[in-house]
């Protein structure tokens, strides 16, 4: 376990938050997991943007059904955490999933995954995912929750050049993001707007315990 350097955390977090990102430093995963489930409470029901044969509320803002139950994914927790969170979000009622999400392309309410590593000077997470649901996770999400540990946060690009390439080594075929901020595009006659390729909202918890 390497020691929190303060100065890039404080730089990581106001960075972050500078391109739309919420930071929480929590002192462990079970603190993380509560987190996820408080915030899945919290948030409006997730829009349904293709047809799924679910109970359907109310219209969103965007004129189509919301979903009734909502949803919240956690496909790379290990087993104990995600027995944890499944039980925290059975008494919320939410439906807690960790794999089978190509089944809930519409969108679902809170995708919780892992980073292996942030970058200080941009604000930015390495996430990693070869397995497909935690990538769905990540991508079709309405609020997207990355876990980073304190002691996992580098100062720039390009001294995460080891990293990343021992990353490749351990799966050339692999799946590897790197993530600043909500998803955001210009595209459409320069008018900013977030959500479009991916999630809303993109909540990163910094983890003081190591153990994740």
């Amino acid at each position: 376990m390497a020691p929190v350097n303060q100065e890039l955390v404080d730089l990581f977090i106001a960075r972050a938050e500078s391109v739309a990102a919420q930071v929480q430093r929590l002192p462990n995963m079970d603190a993380a997991l509560q987190y996820a489930v408080d915030v899945c409470a919290r948030k409006a029901p997730c829009e349904l943007l293709a047809d799924e044969d679910v109970e359907k509320g109310p219209d969103g803002p965007n004129k189509v059904p919301t979903r009734v139950q909502k949803i919240l994914a956690a496909p790379d927790l290990a087993d104990a955490d995600f027995a944890a969170l499944a039980e925290a979000c059975a008494a919320q009622g939410f439906a807690c999933l960790r794999e089978g999400l190509r089944k809930h392309l519409a969108g679902i309410d809170v995708g919780l995954t892992t980073a292996r590593l942030g970058v200080a000077a941009s604000g930015t997470c390495l996430a990693v995912g070869d397995n497909e649901d935690t990538r769905l996770a990540g991508m079709i999400s309405e609020t997207h929750i990355l876990i980073l540990r304190a002691d996992a946060i580098y100062p720039d690009l390009p001294s995460i050049a080891a990293p990343l390439r021992e990353r490749m080594a351990e799966c050339p075929g692999s799946y590897t993001t790197l993530i600043t901020g909500p998803s955001r595009t210009a595209d459409i006659e320069r008018v900013s707007a977030v959500g479009v390729h991916g999630p809303l909202e993109l909540h990163i918890v910094l983890l003081e315990d190591a153990h994740v």
